[in-house]
């Protein structure tokens, strides 16, 4: 069965994350912020970079696996000055300190269940307002300089 992303969570660490966490770490992390009036989260997990290269001896290109780019997503939320996470997410958008995330979707199997969750760790940048027209909310883009690649638990 198909699912939305109606009833996902975005949630920020505030505790520094400087190096690659396991998930043991991430979920031990006890400092989960929600982020409110999140529209859209961007696209996370791995981009493979490939590689070209043009030899004189062939008429195809040869093609090769480089390193993972984890992501760059755009974490776009309706501005709320005073929400807890929107200002964690400024916060951690006036440093150069890497950051832990958490993506909980609303796809639990049963009703005491756990919805699939993803685990990120990264930069935060931003944030940029769009701004827009007379019938647009006033909105925060952040965008997530993700520095490893992402954890997933399906759900329970």
């Amino acid at each position: 069965m198909a699912n939305t992303n109606m009833g996902t969570k975005f949630y920020i660490s505030a505790t520094i994350a400087p190096n690659d966490l396991a998930l043991t770490d991430f979920e031990a992390i006890d400092d989960w912020v929600e982020v409110a009036k999140v529209g859209n989260i961007g696209e996370t997990g791995s981009q493979v970079n490939i590689l070209n290269y043009d030899t004189m001896d062939t008429t195809v290109t040869q093609k090769a696996k480089g390193i993972i780019n984890a992501g760059d997503p755009a974490i776009e939320c309706s501005y709320v000055p005073t929400d807890q996470g929107q200002l964690a997410m400024r916060a951690a958008a006036k440093t150069n300190f890497n950051y832990a995330f958490k993506i909980v979707h609303n796809d639990k199997l049963t009703p005491a269940g756990t919805g699939t969750t993803h685990f990120n760790r990264g930069l935060v940048a931003g944030p940029s307002t769009p701004n827009g027209g007379v019938e647009d909310f006033i909105l925060n883009v952040f965008t997530l300089a993700l520095n490893q690649e992402q954890l997933t638990i399906p759900a329970a």
